[in-house]
C-alpha cells in the first residue's frame, strides 16, 4: 500500500481521488494546495493542508505526491509544481488504471496518470508528469514528452513525437511520425498532419449553427 497526498483540490483532484479509491493499491491521506488557495480544512472528507506545511504534516519519507494540477498555462504550472514538490523531497506517484492497456515494452515516467480505456502501444515512451485522460491512444513507438496533457479521446500516431508540455484537446489526432515542439496547443477535433514548431496553436473549425431549430429540422428531414 502506497500512502499518497494529492496536490490539488479542484475537479481534477476529485476525479483522481475517486479513481484511486476504486482501483489502486494507493491510499489517499489528504490534499494540499498553496496557502493562498486553501479556503477550508478538508476536501473530500480528508485534511486539506497548505503546500508550505506539507513536509511537517506529511513527511516525504512516508508519503508520495499524486499530481492533480490541470493544463493551466499550457502545462507550465504542472511543470513548476512537480519540480517544487520533488525539490521538497517527495516522489511523484503514478496512477495507471487497471482498465487501461499498457504494453510491456512501453516506458512510463514518474508521476503519470493513465485513466480508463487508454491504449499505450509497444515502444511508447511517456515522460514524467504526463496525463492521459480516458480513451486516449498512443500509437507504437511514439514519444510523449514530460508534463503533456492528452484530453479524452485524443490519438497519437505511431512514431510521433510530442515535445514537453504539449496539450491535446478532446479527440485531437496527431498523424504518424509527426513532430510537435514543446508546449504546442492542439484544439479539440483537430487533425494534425504536418509537424509544428514549439508553441504552435492548431485549432479545428467550430461546428456551424444550423439555420433550423431541432423540431423544424426533423420535419424538414422527414424524421419526425
Amino acid at each position: 500500500m502506497k500512502d499518497v497526498i494529492i496536490l490539488g483540490a479542484g475537479k481534477i483532484a476529485e476525479v483522481l481521488c475517486d479513481y484511486v479509491r476504486r482501483d489502486s493499491d494507493m491510499q489517499v491521506h489528504g490534499f494540499c494546495v498553496d496557502a493562498a488557495y486553501r479556503h477550508s480544512d478538508e476536501f473530500q472528507g480528508l485534511p486539506l493542508v497548505a503546500l508550505e506545511d506539507l513536509r511537517t504534516r506529511f513527511p516525504p519519507g512516508r508519503y508520495a505526491v499524486l499530481m492533480a494540477i490541470g493544463y493551466h498555462e499550457c502545462n507550465a504550472l504542472r511543470a513548476r509544481k512537480s519540480a517544487e514538490v520533488k525539490g521538497m523531497g517527495y516522489q511523484l506517484a503514478s496512477y495507471v488504471s487497471t482498465r487501461a492497456w499498457v504494453a510491456g515494452s512501453a516506458v512510463i515516467g514518474e508521476g503519470c496518470v493513465v485513466l480508463d480505456h487508454v491504449s499505450v502501444e509497444p515502444g511508447v515512451s511517456l515522460g514524467d508528469n504526463v496525463a492521459l485522460w480516458s480513451g486516449v491512444v498512443v500509437g507504437h513507438h511514439a514519444t510523449v514528452g514530460a508534463h503533456c496533457w492528452l484530453a479524452a479521446g485524443a490519438a497519437v500516431g505511431g512514431g510521433a513525437q510530442l515535445g514537453n508540455g504539449c496539450f491535446l484537446g478532446l479527440n485531437a489526432t496527431i498523424a504518424h511520425e509527426i513532430q510537435l515542439g514543446e508546449r504546442c496547443l492542439i484544439g479539440g477535433l483537430a487533425w494534425v498532419g504536418k509537424s509544428a514548431a514549439a508553441g504552435s496553436v492548431l485549432i479545428a473549425p467550430e461546428a456551424t449553427l444550423f439555420r433550423l431549430d431541432v423540431d423544424r429540422f426533423l420535419r424538414f428531414s422527414g424524421k419526425l
